[in-house]
């Protein structure tokens, strides 16, 4: 791959209002190994084609070469906590079966009825055996051929050759991967660095208290790209600006065996160098606490913070404090983690957000047929009180084209807007893909601050050129 130029400037801050690195070398819990690693992969992709968003040849390839190889995040345990429990992961025209298959086992098979290709799950299910609707097949939950009605007709198939056709699955973090590549690496290799970065964060001690799934007008590349910069911070959430430092994020991309994972860390509680000298730290500070106590510690009394002390230091032993309070667990995690958004791309479709005020899980995927449309798959992955039992799973909100995040989905509070106005750009992108000048059909991107854009096409045209 290209190697960009080392003199990139890689940020834009000043002495009020800092690059995300010089603040995290001042957090008051010191630097973790997270927030000390530095990526590894130099991007240098300035131009896209536009076609590669929506031509049906291009598209066909990726669902054959990308999604066919790589390891896809496909649900939660929560999601089927009981033993017959089964969901289906439809990527394009694929479809695979997700199933509790023992007290702590799961399996993944082929969506497709032995006998004739009768879809086996449509939807979020249970029961005891996974079972046709057409002619009553029956498997049992790990596979294996239960019953034939006439099985006198089939002689040739047994229980010895009759199982579903089986594909690789994985789990880290309460996270359920497949891939249906059989050949494939295991899954610690595809991870890269998230296992050891999100250690503290423990995942898996978290469970889903929201979820929405929005059908966008849009290709699944120019939809996860709306979130793998901070750059259209200023244009799309103006009302973000006075207290997030956009300009001052920090872009890192660690290669792995499978591609790479890219971590976008915007700042919290710091005024953007795009917002007018009226932004102070102070009120940064106040009106990110104004929005955590909103929505995650109501019980929690609004900090009253030193302006001469380090502002985002007294934030975050707040937040910690409101934390044990709200969880009932000790929380000793970095000043980072509990104001900042670091966000975790795994290539080619999820990603994580190393984050206590905006712990969101995202998935990206593919339409059927028509590469003019993906879906937008979002979690919110919040911690239960300790002692108590897990509560249960968010059953899936889907969410139309035309419909609004915000009205449907009321859990996700301010934030549902947010992600309406992401919505709203979606459309006239991908319009104006089609629009676009026909002697120079492609992107003009960033150095920097798109970096994670140009490496995500650069793992592409490598897969499409297997």
């Amino acid at each position: 791959m290209a190697t960009a130029p080392r003199d990139t400037l890689r940020g834009y801050g000043n002495a009020d209002r800092p690059l995300l690195g010089e603040l995290w070398e001042r957090d008051s819990k010191g630097l973790s190994p997270a927030m000390a690693a530095r990526g590894d992969m130099e991007p240098n992709r300035r131009e896209v084609d536009y076609r590669r968003y929506h031509d049906p040849e291009f598209f066909r390839q990726e669902l054959t070469k990308i999604f066919g190889k790589q390891w896809l995040f496909a649900c939660r345990e929560e999601d089927i906590p009981q033993i017959g429990d089964r969901v289906p992961l439809n990527v394009g025209p694929h479809s695979y079966i997700i199933i509790r298959s023992g007290e702590d086992e799961f399996k993944a098979f082929h969506n497709s009825c032995l006998h004739r290709g009768t879809l086996l799950c449509s939807k979020k299910e249970s029961a005891e055996t996974i079972r046709c609707p057409y002619h009553a097949w029956e498997w049992n939950p790990d596979g294996r051929l239960k019953k034939i009605p006439s099985h006198w007709d089939f002689p040739e198939i047994t229980r010895l050759n009759g199982s579903l056709p089986e594909i690789r699955l994985d789990r880290w973090g309460g996270f359920i991967f497949v891939n249906a590549d059989k050949d494939a690496a295991p899954l610690t290799e595809a991870l890269g660095p998230i296992a050891e970065h999100f250690r503290e964060f423990a995942p898996e001690r978290r469970y889903t208290k929201a979820r929405f799934r929005k059908l966008v007008p849009a290709n699944w590349k120019a939809t996860q790209e709306a979130f793998q910069e901070s750059y259209h911070l200023y244009a799309t959430h103006p009302e973000g600006v006075p207290f997030n430092g956009d300009s001052q994020s920090k872009y890192d991309i660690f290669t792995t065996p499978f591609g790479a994972v890219g971590r976008e860390a915007v700042p919290s509680a710091v005024p953007s160098m795009h917002a007018d000298s009226s932004a102070t730290t102070l009120a940064a500070g106040m009106a990110f606490a104004q929005v955590q106590q909103m929505w995650h510690y109501p019980q929690a009394a609004l900090p009253e913070i030193d302006p001469d002390g380090d502002v985002r230091s007294q934030l975050g032993q707040w937040t910690r404090e409101a934390y044990e309070q709200a969880y009932g667990r000790p929380n000793d995690q970095p000043d980072a983690v509990m104001l900042d958004s670091s966000l975790y791309f795994l290539y080619p479709h999820f990603t994580l957000w190393l984050s206590e005020a905006v712990p969101f899980v995202y998935q990206f995927l593919p339409h059927e047929t028509d590469p003019n449309y993906c879906y937008f798959d979002v979690r919110l992955l919040m911690p239960w009180r300790e002692g108590e039992n897990l509560p249960p799973a968010a059953e899936m909100i889907e969410i139309g084209e035309h419909d609004s995040i915000a009205e449907k989905a009321p859990a996700f509070g301010f934030l549902g807007m947010i992600f309406d106005q992401d919505m709203s750009n979606l459309p006239l992108v991908q319009r104006g893909l089609k629009a676009a000048d026909p002697a120079a059909p492609h992107s003009r991107l960033g150095a920097y601050q798109e970096g994670m854009i140009q490496a995500w096409h650069e793992l592409i045209d490598r897969d499409l050129a297997r």
